[in-house]
């Protein structure tokens, strides 16, 4: 591409042995101009941030917040969220769209920063959407003059650079929200009002990691904009697949009717004894990764691998899209949960054994730079896959819904589902007593991150 080696790798093969095995030296990142040096300065921004120190600080940091431990306290407000969604659903099921982002935002709100989003049109939630929308956009190949591949490019005055202007009023808006939302949380844990949000750990122990202000507020927002955004794509994404395959919804619906029969909905204790609907989630990343070309890392010394000699600079992308259809997959442009029963892997070729390092989805990264955040996503997930598919009934009111990521999916760098015609209706009074109770026993939950 222009000056710059790049190398797409398309088999988990290829991953497994690059980016985990050889994670030491295919763990950085391309140098971005705009996102390093005008929106994000200073090594703020982890996604972004070359391998090094810096990096290794914050991902400590990081891992340190969203351990198992740390995860699993977040599941009462992610149950009483989901929750509220299914009650949403229940009283406005044509804004299905705004109530699956508004859940994600809003869990990661509370985790975060222990503030709640009640509604999509919460300030906060829609101050959160703007911000990383005008941050992807601008990121989006394309988008920009090729800065980084022809560097003489960054001298040209702002009077002629449009995207220049862009990139300032985005660093503007993501410093004011970012720092308000910090500053709000120090101002409550003065008050003595603590929630146990991963923004009150992270100033707890900063006099302990040496993260300045700025990093700390950076922090905080990242950690929201990598759960919103992309689990609710992700949620979307099932809705679309179980339309396009109602057999495969059925069976999910029998078997949580089997296990909490009509009256309660499932909770996070029995997320473990629901294989085919584990299946469903696994598929729905497998069939719709969020970053379906995957997130470039950088090679940051010469290498040699089967025949090819890699210099140091090449960027390397792991396709997740293409991994996740590769010919093992039987039929993979179709959503098929029940590749993923006999074969963790949802191969048809492929055992366990001599599969070490392979990863069940590439949806989350792989290598060390792999997210994160994946158990607090896949709780997130389970929970409202399982809630509606327990509560609802669901069909599209085309009769062939569209699913093509072409026509039917956003473009960029994160994509999601667009808006799509869909019937989503209770699958009788008593589930819909159920929810309405059950909201209501959920306030003494919401109580504690209200003001």
């Amino acid at each position: 591409m222009g000056p710059q080696n790049v190398v797409i790798l398309n088999s988990w093969k290829h991953v497994r042995e690059l980016f985990d095995r050889r994670g030491a030296i295919y763990s950085s990142r391309p140098e971005n101009h705009i996102g390093n040096d005008l929106i994000c300065p200073g090594q703020t921004h982890i996604l972004l941030v070359p391998y090094g120190a810096g990096w290794r600080v914050l991902r400590k940091t990081v891992q340190a917040l969203l351990n198992v431990k740390a995860v699993d306290s977040m599941v009462p407000i992610q149950n009483a969220e989901a929750t509220q969604t299914m009650y949403q659903l229940l009283r406005d099921p044509d804004g299905y769209y705004d109530h699956i982002r508004r859940y994600s935002t809003a869990v990661i709100l509370s985790s975060v920063f222990g503030q709640r989003g009640a509604e999509f049109n919460s300030p906060k939630v829609r101050a959160l959407y703007h911000a990383q929308d005008q941050f992807t956009s601008i990121l989006e190949p394309g988008a920009t003059p090729p800065v980084d591949a022809f560097p003489l490019l960054r001298y040209i005055p702002q009077f002629f650079a449009s995207w220049k202007a862009k990139a300032k009023a985005i660093r503007a808006e993501q410093h004011s929200l970012y720092f308000a939302l910090m500053e709000e949380t120090k101002t409550r844990v003065a008050k003595g009002i603590v929630t146990g949000s991963f923004m009150e750990r992270i100033l707890k122990d900063q006099p302990k990691n040496g993260l300045d202000d700025e990093h700390v507020a950076y922090l905080g927002g990242i950690l929201m904009e990598a759960g919103s955004d992309t689990t609710a794509s992700i949620l979307l994404s099932y809705m679309l697949g179980i339309i396009s395959n109602p057999a495969a919804f059925a069976e999910a619906q029998s078997e949580l009717d089997r296990l909490c029969g009509t009256g309660r909905s499932p909770v996070f204790d029995d997320l473990d004894n629901l294989p085919y609907l584990r299946a469903c989630m696994t598929e729905t990343l497998r069939w719709r990764p969020v970053a379906p070309g995957g997130i470039p890392h950088l090679l940051i010394q010469d290498d040699n691998y089967e025949g090819y000699h890699l210099p140091k600079g090449t960027i390397v992308f792991a396709n997740a899209w293409s991994i996740h259809r590769d010919q093992e997959y039987r039929s993979g442009d179709e959503f098929i949960p029940e590749r993923f029963l006999n074969n963790k892997f949802g191969s048809q070729v492929s055992k366990e054994e001599g599969n070490d390092y392979r990863r069940v989805t590439y949806s989350f990264g792989a290598g060390r730079r792999v997210c994160a955040g994946q158990r607090l996503a896949e709780n997130s997930l389970m929970l409202n896959m399982a809630k509606i598919t327990w509560g609802f009934d669901i069909s599209g009111k085309d009769r062939d819904i569209d699913t093509d990521v072409k026509t039917a999916y956003t473009d960029g760098f994160v994509f999601s589902p667009k808006r799509f015609a869909v019937n989503i209706t209770p699958r009788s009074e008593r589930h819909r007593e159920v929810f309405e109770a059950e909201f209501q026993a959920q306030r003494h939950v919401f109580a504690r991150y209200e003001d």
